[in-house]
């Protein structure tokens, strides 16, 4: 996994590596008044890309020239253990799966993470439950919350957070007319109280021919 800046969008410094834990990452990046975080998993030498795990988390306020962890403790790249300070929680110690979805940051500047966990790599009932999740930096530690439960690995939504506070996701959380594959049909979930609990507020879909995979659109939480 790495990084590279541009001044102008025209041209790029050379890239850097910010990890190489094993065989690799997934990762998800967004931005907040002048500030980048990204949030990642890694793929273990025996498994690889089906043993994904682990949910890690990074930030920079200087384009790169520095890096730290949620707590602002410096951090130092490239990563190469398993084990470090950028960690948010060791799922592998749980053997659990982890599957990137979206991030954000509240009005203070904190991440939050929108990601799935799972048993298995493999499709079909006897991996679940697949449990939509989120880790919230509170400013002292994580908070880890479940959101709903939904049937495939790849179901993937999209994490708004609203000027009053209110957090929503959109996404084939409901089971679709294929189900335990990639998708399904579409809701919308909203927390008032920073993840603590949700609520359907709406499904968005419903007697679908097909599935639903991934919604996402800047103003979707506004209709």
């Amino acid at each position: 996994m790495y990084w590279t800046t541009s001044q102008n969008g025209m041209a790029w410094t050379r890239p850097k590596e910010l990890s190489g834990i094993a065989q690799g990452h997934y990762q998800i990046s967004w931005w907040h008044e002048g500030k980048v975080g990204t949030a990642f998993n890694y793929h273990p030498t025996e498994g690889g890309l089906n043993y994904r795990t682990n949910l890690y988390y990074l930030e920079t306020a200087d384009m790169g020239a520095s890096w730290q962890n949620a707590g602002g403790e410096a951090v130092e790249v490239p990563l190469r253990e398993v084990q470090n300070n950028a960690l948010v929680h060791d799922y592998e110690r749980e053997g659990v799966k982890v599957y990137l979805q979206d991030m954000n940051f509240d009005a203070e500047g904190r991440p939050i993470i929108l990601y799935l966990t799972s048993r298995g790599w493999r499709p079909g009932p006897e991996n679940g439950p697949r449990t939509w999740t989120t880790a919230r930096w509170n400013g002292y530690e994580w908070e880890i919350r479940p959101v709903t439960l939904s049937d495939s690995n790849y179901d993937v939504g999209c994490l708004h957070v609203e000027a009053d506070g209110t957090w929503r996701i959109i996404g084939p959380t409901e089971t679709g007319p294929q189900p335990y594959n990639p998708g399904g049909e579409v809701a919308m979930w909203t927390s008032s109280d920073q993840g603590g609990v949700w609520h359907m507020v709406r499904q968005i879909t419903a007697n679908s021919r097909y599935n639903h995979c991934l919604l996402y659109t800047s103003d979707a939480a506004d209709e």
